[in-house]
């Protein structure tokens, strides 16, 4: 048996739309310390990495009895999931619960009345994929209404961004036949740890990666690899990589 009760149901819903705006099916895991999914999306092009500690819970219920690995994984249709978190009131808490030898999950959102959902457990292939191993040369604090900013504008010319960091300046720059962006924000306005990164990555990704993110955002960067995204929503953690495009526009 496992029963989840979430106090911050708003907050909870954020954390799986930024699962789901990279896949459609998920492999849940619990452990003992947490609640967490690893998975890349279709293209192979990116990864998210969600974990949700235990203590986030008002409740963390498992029974590992029959799991020696002490381990519990499940696959969960992720629009379906938000679409019934999405008629969440903000003074709901959420319980989920998935009961023994019975392949769904009940959901319930307690309020001012007690609304249940069930929705059937799917089979989802294991999808546990190691964390790059990328030592990073660059890394970038920015806030995520600056970064959101220069995504939109840099949007208004083409589907691809570059990010540079060189002068103790970290740049938003791209170009296509429509015309040339380029932004540039000094050190003392962010946080700047390295000197010199240069990549290019989709847009669209970035826009979908980062829409969930209010607060601060960490950006990993080393010269054409990988970018790691990391922000904090609530108690969750959320991190992705998204591959580079090497050539030019």
């Amino acid at each position: 048996m496992i029963k989840l009760v979430i106090k911050e149901v708003k907050e909870f819903y954020k954390s799986i739309d930024a699962i789901g705006v990279l896949i459609n099916e998920g492999l849940f895991t619990i452990d003992k310390e947490k609640f967490y999914l690893r998975a890349t999306d279709a293209s192979q092009v990116s990864l998210v990495d969600f974990v949700m500690p235990k203590d986030a819970f008002e409740e963390f219920i498992v029974d590992f009895d029959k799991n020696p690995e002490e381990k519990i994984s499940f696959g969960i249709n992720i629009s379906n999931l938000l679409q019934i978190l999405a008629h969440s009131n903000t003074e709901d808490k959420l319980s989920l619960e998935i009961q023994e030898e019975k392949p769904t999950l009940h959901i319930q959102l307690l309020g001012k009345s007690k609304r249940t959902f069930v929705i059937p457990l799917i089979d989802v292939s294991d999808q546990q994929h190691p964390l790059p191993q990328i030592q990073y040369d660059v890394t970038v604090q920015i806030s995520a209404e600056q970064l959101n900013a220069g995504i939109k504008d840099a949007g208004l010319f083409s589907s691809y961004l570059m990010f540079i960091v060189e002068n103790n300046k970290f740049i938003l720059s791209t170009q296509s036949s429509k015309g040339h962006f380029k932004q540039e924000i000094e050190s003392e306005n962010i946080v700047i740890s390295g000197t010199k990164a240069k990549a290019m990555y989709p847009l669209d990704y970035l826009q979908n990666m980062i829409k969930n993110s209010k607060g601060e955002i960490t950006l990993k960067l080393k010269e054409d690899m990988p970018v790691e995204i990391s922000y904090t929503i609530g108690s969750s953690a959320i991190r992705y990589y998204l591959a580079p495009r090497v050539d030019s526009e």
